[in-house]
């Protein structure tokens, strides 16, 4: 199993008899030192069972000595790592229970490694809504969304992960914004975007995973609400991260929060008036270096006029898929089509195209391209997301979207 040799149970239980007469063994002596890094070594080897692990539980207990602590939670991060150890410790609340409560142990290196296994858990779906449903953790999100506004914390970067991997899962998302409104004096949608937007907020961290977990929470129409609240100036202050060069994690999650915030369609005509002025912030990482006439060169959103000889695109592709994909939600209306085509977005289209190699992106493209070239639809056609398909075509087209998502495969963080 991923090139560790399997030893037997007499051995395993040989190696907990020694691990708990360890811990009645003086600390000067020098075999003990001996012991504990050879017992580190060992526990990378074995092939764990339920009953194995429920003995090993035990020393994940803050009363546990932080030596024997560090060991246990290192063995438990390392089984985070294969599917196998994953599906084992969601087996039972008690072992997630046990790694969660090291959260906020007293050894900053334990609760690291503490969040680290939590982040690998929650890659998988299915065991995020057993996190949230802990008996000992009942406040488990109060907790970590506190601790990530705390200026002061020093592992806020792993809570940032963990809270983005957590609100994954619709049924979490919902979960999670039914917490922010109910909290909103202390944890709400204001002071979330206050730290994500303010540079250098947390000087131990840097909070990119804010950005995606800002897109999870839009999942759900009451942050989506947040974010498009005209009064609010929050959309706005987003714009920037479109081409935040620092981080592609917080480039992606609030490009991925715009496109969720374009499928409101009753908002397009405000996000593209000059109170948001949204086109532009999608247009501009899709654009490249070349050069136009004057005439279309005048009629493009000044932000794209005689742009640099050294402007390049947007890196990468699963991104330039987004901002196309949230361009074709802004011409579901008539007069979103009508502003795109006065503001020449299709000759950025144009040559992104000819440009691109990603097969993904350019179908994207040729998705928007085709309907501001096109004939506009019939009158009561003009609302393109009121159209209704024929049961048959429907089918067909979902058809071809499992197709395109079994091909696809699921995405792991490496």
């Amino acid at each position: 199993m991923n090139g560790f040799r399997c030893l037997s149970l007499t051995y395993y239980k040989t190696f907990v008899r020694a691990l708990k007469t360890y811990l009645q063994v003086s600390e000067s002596s020098d075999s003990n030192k001996y012991l504990v890094s050879a017992l580190s070594i060992h526990t990378q080897q074995l092939a764990m069972s339920r009953k194995q692990l429920d003995e090993v539980i035990p020393f994940l207990s803050h009363k546990s000595r932080g030596d024997v602590k560090a060991i246990a939670i290192d063995y438990v991060t390392g089984l985070t790592g294969t599917s196998e150890g994953r599906t084992l410790l969601c087996s039972r609340d008690v072992y997630l229970e046990a790694v969660a409560g090291l959260l906020q142990d007293d050894i900053q290196s334990i609760s690291k490694q503490a969040y680290k296994a939590l982040v690998n858990l929650t890659a998988e779906d299915l065991v995020c809504p057993k996190l949230l449903s802990l008996k000992t953790k009942p406040n488990l999100l109060q907790e970590l969304m506190k601790y990530v506004c705390n200026p002061e914390s020093e592992l806020a970067d792993e809570a940032c992960m963990l809270l983005s991997n957590l609100s994954r899962p619709l049924d979490c998302a919902k979960k999670m914004v039914e917490v922010i409104q109910k909290e909103k004096e202390t944890l709400g949608f204001d002071k979330l975007i206050q730290v994500f937007c303010t540079e250098g907020y947390n000087p131990k961290a840097k909070l990119h995973h804010l950005g995606p977990f800002l897109c999870n929470l839009t999942q759900i129409p009451e942050a989506r609400q947040f974010i498009l609240n005209k009064d609010g100036c929050v959309i706005q202050r987003l714009l920037p991260y479109t081409q935040y060069p620092e981080s592609v994690v917080r480039r992606r999650g609030i490009v991925a929060t715009l496109k969720n915030c374009s499928f409101e369609t009753d908002n397009h005509q405000w996000l593209l008036s000059p109170q948001v002025d949204l086109l532009p912030h999608l247009l501009l990482p899709l654009a490249g270096p070349e050069e136009f006439d004057e005439e279309d060169n005048d009629k493009l959103p000044v932000e794209l006029q005689y742009l640099e000889p050294t402007k390049t695109r947007e890196p990468e592709p699963d991104i330039r898929v987004m901002l196309i994909e949230a361009v074709h939600q802004l011409c579901a209306t008539k007069e979103g089509r009508e502003y795109l085509k006065d503001k020449n977005a299709y000759i950025i289209l144009r040559e992104l195209h000819n440009w691109e190699k990603n097969e993904a992106v350019i179908e994207a493209c040729e998705d928007v391209v085709s309907i501001l070239i096109g004939d506009e639809p019939a009158p009561e056609h003009a609302n393109l997301k009121e159209v209704e398909i024929p049961a048959d075509i429907q089918e067909k087209l979902n058809k071809a979207s499992r197709v395109a998502k079994d091909a696809g495969g699921d995405a792991k963080d490496s």
